[in-house]
């Protein structure tokens, strides 16, 4: 649960990934400091705890959660199920994106489009040209991206233009796009749209779409990119947004040479909050899942803030091992959804076949 959940963040939707994550502590109404879960250490000294669970049993329960989430007024919850449940079946998949192509929320439109092309559900790939009109340009970029992974011709100028359009979301989005689709005709738009001048937003916001650009260009074989990335981590205590975004990157591009650095980032408490931390975690879970120091991302399992408690499910799923199936599933029963829904997509991801052997 990563690219597309962080991209949605500009689209209004705020979830426990990326770079706004960070500056959103725990202030959310459903929030409980009082009814959190036990850390997984507590947690084993109860009765009730399960110490070892059953992966059939707790992925149907995570399912079920997920399917349920996708229908809850809130846009953020149904949103970020429909990322998580990238770990399903493809027959509720397909079930839930045919109703959310046409969600009343630009956030949730954009993630089922998104989601076609990623997982290759052409099937569904008719119910995309209406989107190619949404009245929201980044689910227009969305459609496109779906169309092109299926077979389609599309209009890459359509694309150019956003890029040029001096809208941060959508440049951020259409760069995205762009990187994924693999079209290598689309570097020089990228470098080009890096040149357009961007006096109405703050210089932070500026070098977060510098970083996903320079992403895209990483993904079209400017490999020389990855010196941008690098260098971002190393943003100053102020630039906390960009250090995450970074982190990110280079977990998606599995970057082996920031692993070092990484694992210093985890070490840091006092110079790093801990959503920095659990974010130089969770890109250590992508590049090498032996070295995400475990310990610690369990230790953030009962903390106060639903973002970092989220974070924390996140990682434990991006890591793979088996054994994190029971804290994921005592996580499942948080107070906050948010958690519910990262703990539930972390168990499918697990049972999905992309985890690791269990630890010796």
């Amino acid at each position: 649960m990563t690219k597309i959940l962080c991209s949605v963040l500009a689209l209004g939707l705020l979830t426990a990934c990326g770079p706004d994550a960070v500056k959103r502590a725990s202030e959310d109404p459903w929030s409980s400091k009082n009814q959190s879960i036990k850390s997984v250490n507590e947690s084993a000294n109860t009765s009730n705890a399960p110490k070892v669970v059953d992966g059939n049993t707790v992925k149907q329960s995570a399912l079920s959660l997920l399917l349920d989430k996708t229908e809850s007024n809130n846009p953020r919850f149904r949103a970020n199920a429909i990322e998580a449940l990238r770990y399903a079946p493809n027959e509720p998949l397909e079930r839930v994106l045919r109703f959310a192509l046409g969600d009343d929320n630009r956030g949730v439109r954009f993630v089922a489009a998104m989601m076609i092309g990623e997982k290759k559900l052409c099937s569904l790939s008719i119910l995309l040209e209406p989107l190619l009109l949404d009245e929201s340009e980044s689910v227009q970029a969305a459609a496109l991206y779906s169309l092109y992974r299926c077979g389609s011709k599309v209009d890459l100028n359509l694309l150019a233009r956003m890029l040029q359009s001096g809208n941060p979301e959508l440049q951020g989005n259409a760069a995205m796009v762009l990187g994924m689709m693999g079209n290598t005709s689309a570097v020089q738009m990228i470098r080009d749209a890096l040149k357009v001048p961007q006096d109405l937003i703050t210089p932070i916001r500026r070098r977060l779409i510098n970083l996903q650009m320079a992403e895209a260009l990483i993904l079209l074989g400017e490999r020389n990119e990855l010196e941008v990335v690098r260098a971002a981590i190393f943003s100053s205590a102020q630039e906390a947004e960009v250090t995450a975004l970074a982190c990110q990157i280079a977990g998606r591009l599995g970057d082996v040479e920031v692993v070092s650095t990484l694992e210093s980032i985890t070490m840091s408490p006092k110079r790093y909050p801990d959503e920095i931390r659990l974010v130089a975690a969770t890109s250590l879970a992508e590049i090498t899942p032996q070295r995400m120091p475990l310990e610690l991302v369990l230790s953030f399992s009962s903390n106060d803030s639903a973002n970092i408690r989220s974070q924390c499910a996140t990682a434990l799923g991006v890591q793979g091992y088996q054994l994190s199936l029971g804290p994921l599933a005592l996580m499942l029963k948080d107070v906050d959804p948010l958690v519910q829904i990262s703990a539930a997509g972390g168990i499918l991801r697990i049972n999905n076949g992309d985890s690791m052997p269990e630890l010796d």
